[in-house]
């Protein structure tokens, strides 16, 4: 059920960010044409010269046309061109902040500016018709991205609130994404909140047990209350996990663990 929950999700995402309905403008109107050059843009190698020619018409023919800077702008921000991509995206922004904060966010967390992170998605929360949003993926609701972010400048507390917050809202347990509790799980265990953390990642292993970090960070719990023997059951549960060629690698994670990390601290009990 979570692998169909986050295809669709992954497929809604990738859709919301790729079309536009050009029929909701009136025929021969400058949006209306800029729209059908777009539609034709992106029919073109993503970043090639030949789309990026289109959009640039598009933005001539109707500068406050916010699609065609969007459009243009993927390709710099997906190829490391963060400077140039975000002065583009910022012209999609100010004219519809609503669709497009949320984009500019993620940017913003996958280049580790998480003080504007922060900023574009307090803004877009706080507006009246703010809606749920996923990262461009699908795999984690932004109000994760803005815990993680909040987390990345140590304040824990607003972290915890913000995906507890979160996760209330969701109406069933079949809402709950592949790695919600194992983000709260681990927030909890670097608030120094051990029993939390023990209980978020025994959820998480009810909804997604390929994380192999979700183990080690349950190591650490019991680590952190000198359960020694469990720890290590876990950390070698870990190790076993990273073993295997299909586990879920878990994007946009915020604080990952590796495998030499497991192997340290195995190393390390067994020197107790």
């Amino acid at each position: 059920m979570k692998i169909i929950i986050n295809t669709v999700l992954f497929l809604f995402s990738a859709f919301l960010f790729s079309q536009e309905n050009c029929f909701i403008y009136s025929e021969k109107s400058p949006e209306r044409e800029a729209c059908e050059l777009c539609d034709e843009a992106i029919k073109h190698k993503q970043g090639s010269k030949e789309s990026q020619l289109i959009f640039d018409e598009a933005i001539r023919i109707a500068p406050n046309f916010a699609w065609s800077y969007y459009q243009k702008a993927v390709p710099f921000l997906k190829r490391g061109f963060l400077n140039d991509g975000l002065k583009i995206l910022n012209k999609a922004v100010a004219l519809k902040p609503l669709e497009y904060l949320g984009y500019r966010a993620y940017w913003y967390w996958q280049y580790q500016n998480y003080d504007l992170c922060i900023k574009d998605l307090e803004t877009y929360y706080a507006l009246p018709k703010a809606y749920l949003q996923f990262t461009p993926g699908g795999e984690k609701d932004m109000r994760l991205i803005l815990s993680l972010a909040y987390a990345k400048n140590n304040n824990y507390k607003k972290a915890i609130r913000t995906i507890e917050d979160c996760i209330a809202t969701y109406e069933s347990e079949d809402d709950i994404g592949l790695s919600d509790y194992h983000t709260l799980g681990l927030l909890y265990l670097h608030n120094k909140q051990y029993d939390k953390a023990i209980e978020m990642m025994e959820k998480q292993f009810t909804v997604n047990k390929d994380i192999p970090d979700s183990y080690y960070y349950l190591g650490l719990a019991y680590k952190g209350k000198s359960k020694f023997e469990d720890a290590k059951i876990q950390f070698n549960k870990a190790l076993l996990k990273f073993q295997e060629t299909n586990y879920y690698t878990n994007p946009n994670a915020g604080f990952r663990a590796y495998l030499i990390d497991v192997q340290t601290e195995i190393d390390n009990l067994n020197n107790l």
